[in-house]
Protein backbone atom coordinates (compact mmCIF):
# COMPACT_ATOMS: atom_id res chain seq x y z
CA UNK A 1 0.00 0.00 0.00
CA UNK A 2 1.14 3.52 -1.02
CA UNK A 3 2.23 5.73 1.62
CA UNK A 4 0.26 8.58 0.05
CA UNK A 5 -2.90 8.91 -2.26
CA UNK A 6 -2.64 10.14 -5.67
CA UNK A 7 -5.89 12.65 -6.85
CA UNK A 8 -8.38 10.86 -4.52
CA UNK A 9 -10.64 14.31 -5.23
CA UNK A 10 -13.84 14.60 -3.52
CA UNK A 11 -16.72 14.38 -5.83
CA UNK A 12 -18.05 17.92 -5.64
CA UNK A 13 -14.34 18.93 -6.38
CA UNK A 14 -13.63 16.47 -9.15
CA UNK A 15 -16.93 17.63 -11.13
CA UNK A 16 -16.22 21.13 -10.54
CA UNK A 17 -12.50 20.54 -11.54
CA UNK A 18 -13.67 19.22 -14.85
CA UNK A 19 -16.31 21.85 -15.69
CA UNK A 20 -12.75 24.15 -15.11
CA UNK A 21 -10.56 22.60 -17.43
CA UNK A 22 -12.63 22.19 -20.18
CA UNK A 23 -13.08 25.36 -20.67
CA UNK A 24 -10.09 25.73 -22.33
CA UNK A 25 -9.42 21.46 -22.95
CA UNK A 26 -12.10 19.46 -25.43
CA UNK A 27 -11.94 16.46 -22.80
CA UNK A 28 -14.88 14.63 -21.40
CA UNK A 29 -15.55 14.27 -17.54
CA UNK A 30 -15.22 10.26 -18.13
CA UNK A 31 -11.86 10.75 -20.46
CA UNK A 32 -10.33 13.00 -17.52
CA UNK A 33 -11.68 10.15 -14.99
CA UNK A 34 -9.70 7.43 -17.22
CA UNK A 35 -6.42 9.54 -17.12
CA UNK A 36 -6.40 10.01 -13.19
CA UNK A 37 -7.14 5.84 -12.89
CA UNK A 38 -4.71 5.27 -15.48
CA UNK A 39 -2.02 7.20 -13.75
CA UNK A 40 -2.85 5.89 -10.15
CA UNK A 41 -2.21 2.37 -11.15
CA UNK A 42 1.68 3.43 -12.47
CA UNK A 43 1.99 5.71 -8.92
CA UNK A 44 4.14 3.05 -7.80
CA UNK A 45 5.82 1.69 -10.30
CA UNK A 46 9.27 1.48 -10.83
CA UNK A 47 10.73 3.12 -14.41
CA UNK A 48 8.94 6.21 -16.74
CA UNK A 49 5.81 5.01 -18.52
CA UNK A 50 4.98 6.94 -21.09
CA UNK A 51 2.37 9.45 -20.82
CA UNK A 52 -1.02 9.54 -22.17
CA UNK A 53 -1.71 10.30 -25.60
CA UNK A 54 -4.55 12.30 -26.83
CA UNK A 55 -5.03 14.60 -30.38
CA UNK A 56 -3.57 17.99 -30.52
CA UNK A 57 -7.08 19.18 -31.23
CA UNK A 58 -7.52 18.85 -27.44
CA UNK A 59 -6.98 22.03 -27.37
CA UNK A 60 -7.92 25.23 -29.43
CA UNK A 61 -6.87 28.64 -29.38
CA UNK A 62 -9.21 31.42 -29.19
CA UNK A 63 -6.15 33.36 -31.95
CA UNK A 64 -6.45 32.78 -35.10
CA UNK A 65 -2.84 33.76 -35.82
CA UNK A 66 -1.63 31.06 -33.34
CA UNK A 67 -3.37 28.29 -34.89
CA UNK A 68 -0.38 27.41 -37.45
CA UNK A 69 2.33 27.95 -34.68
CA UNK A 70 0.37 25.09 -32.57
CA UNK A 71 -0.13 22.86 -35.55
CA UNK A 72 3.55 23.21 -36.95
CA UNK A 73 5.08 23.01 -32.88
CA UNK A 74 7.58 20.28 -32.81
CA UNK A 75 5.65 18.96 -29.42
CA UNK A 76 3.05 19.90 -27.56
CA UNK A 77 2.36 19.50 -23.78
CA UNK A 78 -0.41 19.34 -21.45
CA UNK A 79 -0.16 18.94 -17.31
CA UNK A 80 -3.80 18.01 -15.54
CA UNK A 81 -3.86 19.14 -12.27
CA UNK A 82 -3.15 16.71 -9.45
CA UNK A 83 -3.38 16.20 -5.63
CA UNK A 84 -1.01 14.72 -2.97
CA UNK A 85 -1.87 13.32 0.29
CA UNK A 86 -1.14 11.07 3.68
CA UNK A 87 -2.70 7.78 2.98
CA UNK A 88 -3.93 7.93 6.49
CA UNK A 89 -7.92 7.52 6.85
CA UNK A 90 -7.79 11.60 7.37
CA UNK A 91 -10.43 13.15 5.53
CA UNK A 92 -10.66 16.42 6.66
CA UNK A 93 -6.99 17.85 5.67
CA UNK A 94 -6.46 21.65 4.46
CA UNK A 95 -4.69 22.53 1.58
CA UNK A 96 -1.63 23.79 -0.03
CA UNK A 97 -1.55 24.93 -3.53
CA UNK A 98 1.96 25.00 -5.70
CA UNK A 99 1.68 26.53 -8.83
CA UNK A 100 4.27 26.16 -11.58
CA UNK A 101 4.16 28.10 -14.73
CA UNK A 102 3.70 25.60 -17.59
CA UNK A 103 3.83 21.97 -19.12
CA UNK A 104 7.60 22.16 -20.53
CA UNK A 105 8.30 19.34 -22.72
CA UNK A 106 11.54 18.62 -24.43
CA UNK A 107 12.05 16.23 -27.80
CA UNK A 108 13.90 16.03 -30.89
CA UNK A 109 11.28 14.90 -33.34
CA UNK A 110 7.97 16.14 -34.40
CA UNK A 111 5.25 14.07 -31.88
CA UNK A 112 2.12 14.34 -32.99
CA UNK A 113 0.14 13.85 -30.54
CA UNK A 114 -0.04 15.64 -26.60
CA UNK A 115 1.52 14.31 -24.14
CA UNK A 116 -0.84 14.10 -20.94
CA UNK A 117 1.09 14.17 -17.84
CA UNK A 118 0.94 16.28 -14.34
CA UNK A 119 2.66 19.02 -12.82
CA UNK A 120 6.30 17.89 -11.95
CA UNK A 121 5.31 13.96 -13.45
CA UNK A 122 4.94 13.36 -9.85
CA UNK A 123 2.52 10.57 -10.63
CA UNK A 124 5.47 8.57 -11.53
CA UNK A 125 7.70 6.58 -8.58
CA UNK A 126 11.04 7.25 -10.08
CA UNK A 127 10.49 11.31 -10.49
CA UNK A 128 9.08 11.28 -6.52
CA UNK A 129 12.49 9.17 -5.58
CA UNK A 130 14.98 9.40 -7.97
CA UNK A 131 15.38 11.72 -11.02
CA UNK A 132 17.27 14.30 -9.37
CA UNK A 133 15.45 17.97 -10.16
CA UNK A 134 11.96 16.22 -9.79
CA UNK A 135 12.85 14.35 -6.70
CA UNK A 136 13.82 17.78 -4.86
CA UNK A 137 10.02 18.80 -5.42
CA UNK A 138 8.74 16.09 -3.80
CA UNK A 139 10.80 16.53 -0.99
CA UNK A 140 9.92 19.52 -0.88
CA UNK A 141 6.28 18.60 -1.06
CA UNK A 142 6.91 15.75 1.43
CA UNK A 143 7.25 17.54 4.47
CA UNK A 144 4.01 19.32 3.40
CA UNK A 145 2.51 16.12 3.43
CA UNK A 146 4.09 15.12 6.36
CA UNK A 147 2.83 17.36 7.74
CA UNK A 148 -0.94 16.22 7.45
CA UNK A 149 -1.79 19.14 4.35
CA UNK A 150 -3.16 17.83 0.84
CA UNK A 151 -0.97 19.40 -2.02
CA UNK A 152 -2.70 19.94 -4.77
CA UNK A 153 -0.23 21.08 -8.36
CA UNK A 154 -1.20 22.86 -10.92
CA UNK A 155 0.17 24.80 -14.04
CA UNK A 156 -0.77 28.22 -14.88
CA UNK A 157 -0.91 27.63 -18.28
CA UNK A 158 -2.27 23.82 -19.16
CA UNK A 159 -0.66 23.82 -22.51
CA UNK A 160 3.04 24.39 -23.44
CA UNK A 161 3.89 24.62 -27.32
CA UNK A 162 7.26 24.43 -29.36
CA UNK A 163 8.26 25.97 -31.97
CA UNK A 164 8.28 24.08 -35.08
CA UNK A 165 12.00 23.55 -35.31
CA UNK A 166 12.97 23.18 -31.52
CA UNK A 167 11.80 22.77 -28.06
CA UNK A 168 12.02 26.20 -27.16
CA UNK A 169 8.46 27.28 -26.22
CA UNK A 170 5.70 29.93 -27.76
CA UNK A 171 4.05 32.04 -25.46
CA UNK A 172 0.32 31.74 -25.53
CA UNK A 173 -1.23 34.93 -26.80
CA UNK A 174 -3.40 37.11 -24.57
CA UNK A 175 -6.84 35.60 -25.10
CA UNK A 176 -6.10 32.14 -24.17
CA UNK A 177 -3.74 33.24 -21.59
CA UNK A 178 -6.66 35.47 -20.19
CA UNK A 179 -8.89 32.40 -20.11
CA UNK A 180 -6.20 30.05 -18.26
CA UNK A 181 -5.32 32.62 -15.58
CA UNK A 182 -9.66 32.84 -15.00
CA UNK A 183 -9.93 28.90 -14.98
CA UNK A 184 -6.99 28.98 -12.56
CA UNK A 185 -8.78 31.32 -10.40
CA UNK A 186 -11.44 29.11 -10.30
CA UNK A 187 -9.46 25.91 -9.72
CA UNK A 188 -8.33 27.70 -6.46
CA UNK A 189 -11.99 28.63 -5.44
CA UNK A 190 -12.70 24.89 -5.66
CA UNK A 191 -9.85 23.44 -3.67
CA UNK A 192 -9.54 26.70 -0.89
CA UNK A 193 -6.23 26.28 -0.05
CA UNK A 194 -4.79 27.65 3.19
CA UNK A 195 -1.67 29.46 0.90
CA UNK A 196 -0.74 29.40 -2.20
CA UNK A 197 3.37 28.84 -3.27
CA UNK A 198 4.48 29.93 -6.39
CA UNK A 199 7.71 28.67 -7.92
CA UNK A 200 8.37 31.11 -10.56
CA UNK A 201 7.99 34.62 -11.70
CA UNK A 202 4.93 34.41 -14.00
CA UNK A 203 3.06 32.42 -11.66
CA UNK A 204 3.70 35.38 -8.93
CA UNK A 205 2.45 37.56 -11.36
CA UNK A 206 -0.72 35.62 -12.19
CA UNK A 207 -1.70 34.98 -8.86
CA UNK A 208 -0.66 39.13 -7.98
CA UNK A 209 -3.53 39.43 -10.91
CA UNK A 210 -6.43 37.45 -9.68
CA UNK A 211 -6.12 39.26 -6.03
CA UNK A 212 -6.64 36.02 -4.00
CA UNK A 213 -8.03 36.32 -0.53
CA UNK A 214 -5.36 33.96 0.95
CA UNK A 215 -1.44 34.31 1.73
CA UNK A 216 0.68 33.85 -1.26
CA UNK A 217 4.89 32.74 -0.72
CA UNK A 218 6.68 33.11 -3.32
CA UNK A 219 10.24 30.93 -3.52
CA UNK A 220 12.34 30.29 -6.72
CA UNK A 221 12.07 27.07 -8.83
CA UNK A 222 13.87 24.26 -7.52
CA UNK A 223 15.63 23.54 -10.15
CA UNK A 224 19.37 23.67 -10.71
CA UNK A 225 18.90 26.42 -12.86
CA UNK A 226 17.56 28.62 -10.07
CA UNK A 227 20.27 28.24 -7.75
CA UNK A 228 21.46 32.28 -7.90
CA UNK A 229 18.32 33.13 -6.90
CA UNK A 230 18.20 30.75 -4.25
CA UNK A 231 21.63 31.75 -3.07
CA UNK A 232 20.16 35.08 -2.99
CA UNK A 233 17.47 34.68 -1.09
CA UNK A 234 19.17 32.22 1.52
CA UNK A 235 22.31 33.91 1.77
CA UNK A 236 23.80 30.64 1.77
CA UNK A 237 24.58 27.92 -0.69
CA UNK A 238 22.05 26.53 -2.61
CA UNK A 239 22.51 23.37 -1.50
CA UNK A 240 19.47 20.64 -1.22
CA UNK A 241 20.08 20.52 2.43
CA UNK A 242 19.86 24.74 2.69
CA UNK A 243 16.95 24.31 0.30
CA UNK A 244 14.53 22.38 2.25
CA UNK A 245 15.86 23.31 5.52
CA UNK A 246 14.81 27.08 4.38
CA UNK A 247 11.61 25.65 2.46
CA UNK A 248 10.74 23.94 5.74
CA UNK A 249 11.26 27.07 8.21
CA UNK A 250 9.32 29.79 5.88
CA UNK A 251 6.45 27.52 4.75
CA UNK A 252 5.93 26.21 8.79
CA UNK A 253 5.81 30.21 10.04
CA UNK A 254 3.41 31.25 7.60
CA UNK A 255 1.20 27.63 8.58
CA UNK A 256 1.37 27.81 11.85
CA UNK A 257 -0.79 30.65 12.28
CA UNK A 258 -3.70 29.09 10.15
Amino acid sequence: MSDYLFSQFKANEFEALHKELSKVLDISQDKLQNLYEEMLQEFELEGYPDDRRLPRNIFQSHNESFHKCYEDALVIGVDIPSLLEKNNNISNKKTVAILGQDPLRKSDIRVEKIGIATPYALHLKDCREKLRNTRLYFDLIKILLDAGYRVYLTDIFKVWVSKASCDDGIPLKKQDRTRFIQVLKTELEIFEPVAVITWVKKASSAIRSISLEVKHLEFPHPSGAANGAWCKLMGKPATRENRINYWQEKVFAHLSGL
